[in-house]
């Protein structure tokens, strides 16, 4: 139940992930108290000790989605809630984004919300330009970070001769994850190998001119894939970073980390701050880059207004991510500087795990790039961070195995007709 009279700042926490987890335990062990919001009460965070009540939400169908299985609330009928959800409560609470589109809507609502909640507002119109990937190219154009050779697509574009003219393998992505009617669902990218390859595509698609780029595919597997993940605080300062190097992804090549480590890079930490700072941004975001081997630079490939799916990593490793951004909002709300506070430093060879992904992701390379199942389980065995695994904090990892479970069995029931 909701408890009003705690003299804190609660977290309001979107989601029941396992994004949603790290950051329910990153701040709960330090006695905050954590409300979830969520339109279902399917997932294994609501069984965690760190969350002490879910607020439900509508799932709107009408709204665009970056994929089909996430839920988006319609933003008037969710502001109302919020609202509502928050009044209860003495102190501001701290909003925790997870999700793209909640990220958009605290942007979109920030007016009627910024009275009433503790958050790291970024305006519209530098949402806009982070989320779309043909103004960030041009933009790390202009900052001098380097990114892969792209062609942002234009309705009156004559493809075979664009195609004819770009660099393979390339990848054709939507400029906006919710860009309706692109034919790839899992990973919203697709690899055309050659001329043909794109030309096919375009002439299958042609109402996708204007809506998507092509983008020159930086060569190296998963393990060449970093990522950046800092605080930049209320007062425009890097109080906290963390520099982690994926080495599987699930799908393989395009997906979410599903296994990876902290590793000190301070090539890659610096181009992170220059790009996020050049931004004038605010709060946690998380900047991934390729590493090319052939010219030994990192390639800008996305930002993330929020925090990566495996942020539970980041309190493992000795940078609580989560928690210092809630200090530096209710510190600042109180008045205190928190850019004052030394920075804290990564444990490095931190590994992580998300067994269920990670399990998917074995299967998925067993013909292509297979590791043996003791490498597998010696990865899964020696991690020092797992998804929804916690010594302190089991439930959730008990939960996550039973619905798992339940997920197999019912794929069985249906390639057997017997559901």
């Amino acid at each position: 139940m909701a408890a009003p009279h705690d003299n804190i700042s609660p977290a309001f926490v979107e989601g029941l992930d396992i994004s949603a987890y790290g950051i329910a335990r990153g701040v709960g062990r330090h006695g905050v108290p954590v409300y979830a919001l969520n339109d279902k009460l399917r997932d294994p965070l609501r069984y965690s000790k760190y969350v002490r009540e879910c607020f439900v939400y509508p799932d709107d169908p009408s709204q665009p989605r970056a994929y089909a299985g996430d839920s988006v609330a319609n933003e008037d009928v969710l502001c109302r809630l919020i609202l509502e959800w928050g009044a209860r409560f003495q102190h501001k609470p701290v909003l925790f984004a997870t999700s793209d589109w909640f990220a958009r809507f605290l942007s979109n609502r920030q007016g009627e919300l910024k009275d009433r909640f503790l958050f790291h507002w970024v305006q519209p119109a530098l949402f806009t330009t982070i989320v779309d990937k043909g103004t960030m190219v041009c933009f790390c154009e202009r900052a001098g970070v380097k990114v892969p050779r792209t062609h942002i697509t234009r309705p009156e574009d004559d493809m075979v001769q664009v195609a004819r003219g770009f660099v393979y393998p390339s990848l054709i992505k939507p400029i906006h994850r919710y860009t309706a009617g692109f034919p790839v669902e899992t990973a919203k990218v697709l690899v055309a190998k050659s001329p043909a390859e794109a030309e096919a595509f375009f002439a299958k698609y042609p109402q996708l001119k204007g809506a998507t780029l092509m983008q020159e595919l930086i060569e190296g597997g998963d393990d060449q894939v970093f990522q950046y993940t800092a605080l930049v605080d209320t007062n425009g300062q890097i109080a906290a970073q963390a520099t982690v190097r994926k080495l599987r992804q699930f799908p393989a090549g395009y997906g979410s980390m599903c296994y990876g480590r902290t590793e000190r890079n301070d090539a890659l930490a610096a181009e992170g701050r220059k790009l996020i700072l050049a931004l004038g941004y605010r709060g946690l975001g998380s900047l991934e880059f390729k590493y090319r081997q052939k010219d030994g630079g990192y390639y800008f490939i996305e930002m993330n207004t929020r925090l990566p799916w495996y942020n539970g990593l980041f309190a493992d490793a000795g940078v609580n991510l989560p928690y210092l951004a809630y200090l530096d909002l209710v510190g600042q709300a109180a008045g205190h500087n928190a850019a004052a506070d030394a920075p804290p430093q990564q444990r490095d060879g931190t590994t992580w795990v998300g067994y269920h992904n990670y399990a998917a992701c074995f299967r998925e390379i067993k013909t292509t790039h297979p590791i043996s199942r003791m490498t597998f389980w010696g990865h899964v065995a020696r991690a020092k961070s797992y998804g929804w695994w916690n010594w302190a904090d089991p439930k959730p990892f008990l939960a996550s195995g039973v619905l798992a479970a339940r997920r197999v069995a019912g794929k069985i029931l249906r390639r057997t007709g017997l559901r």
